[in-house]
């Protein structure tokens, strides 16, 4: 199961309970399919009768654009054998490899994964359209979040080729452009609560410093799974921790705006931290998926576009209300 978190400004990794499920269910039924006697030889004779030098079975071309082979089609199809034997028999679905039974779609493993990675796309591109048409060019955040919108694309497009097909390249690549957002959902967070984008020499030289190490820490993440260990749970620590921190900071910033203004924009940040730690609590009911087709964890997917859209607003909205209340002091 990929873990999924970068986009929204760390509200991917806001949830403990995320942490729970991964550490104690995780490991005892993530790979309760695979180790089956009756899947391996499903296995056995299915690339016995398959696979061999001079009689392999075809393999359509889409399927094959996407690296199916027939070692990994064996695979897919015993994974459907043995679960609608299971079916059959009132046994409970079980995971292979620690990802459901999916129904594959033109090649693709987990299509309304993939779909609906693919709407959160469509909801930072929309969101970088609308802060660059109503925030000004001269305004000091503004690049901060074009640079946020970049973040999010690139981690939900590396979330689209995850699940689409799982190697250990793409679950990587998944990872490592989560973690870049996560922690740059970070970075922007202080840079606009504390104002270190106003010219101030002493403003100046704390933002590079948390620019600076920012670059370091991220630098010493990747390395660490790279170069000393791939630590699943690690890896959810380090992002869970980042996201707490910053939501609750815009939890309370957005607390602190409302109490101050009375204006009902002002608690959009707020909002959009309950909706997802909501939209995060399908994790917890996780189940074999609807028709093969639909799991609780692209259910999470589809739940994240909606307040990644109100994000955008209250970014458009919070920053043209900056730049007036700075023309009404300049009058």
């Amino acid at each position: 199961m990929t873990v999924p978190y970068g986009g929204s400004p760390g509200f991917r990794a806001i949830s403990l309970m995320l942490l729970v499920v991964a550490l104690f269910a995780g490991a005892s039924f993530a790979s309760v399919g695979d180790q089956l006697p009756e899947f391996k030889q499903c296995l056995d004779i299915c690339k016995a009768e398959n696979c061999a030098p001079g009689k392999a079975t075809p393999i359509p071309l889409a399927r094959r654009l996407l690296l199916w082979d027939c070692s990994a089609e064996c695979d897919y199809a015993c994974q459907h054998i043995i679960t609608a034997s299971r079916v059959a028999s009132d046994l409970p679905v079980v995971q292979f490899h620690g990802k459901w039974p999916f129904y594959r779609f033109l090649g693709m493993q987990e299509p309304f994964s993939v779909l609906f990675s693919l709407g959160n796309f469509w909801a930072h591109w929309q969101g970088l359209k609308k802060v660059r048409a109503r925030i000004p060019a001269g305004y000091s955040l503004r690049p901060y979040y074009e640079a946020f919108s970049y973040f999010g694309l690139a981690s939900w497009v590396f979330s689209s080729i995850f699940h689409t097909r799982d190697f250990a390249a793409t679950e990587q690549l998944d990872y490592f452009a989560a973690g870049a957002s996560v922690l740059y959902g970070m970075y922007y967070t202080l840079v606009r609560i504390f104002r270190l984008d106003r010219p101030s020499p002493r403003r100046r030289s704390v933002l590079r410093a948390w620019t600076l190490l920012c670059i370091v820490l991220y630098a010493c993440h990747v390395g660490y799974l790279k170069g000393v260990s791939w630590d699943y749970t690690y890896n959810m620590a380090a992002n869970v921790v980042l996201g707490v921190i910053q939501n609750a900071l815009w939890s309370w910033f957005s607390f602190d705006r409302y109490r101050k203004s009375r204006r009902v924009w002002a608690m959009w940040p707020g909002l959009a931290v309950a909706w997802v730690m909501f939209a995060m609590s399908m994790e917890l009911f996780d189940f074999p998926p609807w028709l093969g087709c639909i799991d609780a964890h692209s259910l999470w997917h589809l739940m994240t576009i909606g307040p990644t859209i109100l994000w955008y607003n209250f970014l458009v909205k919070d920053a043209n209300d900056d730049i007036a209340g700075s023309d009404r002091l300049k009058a």
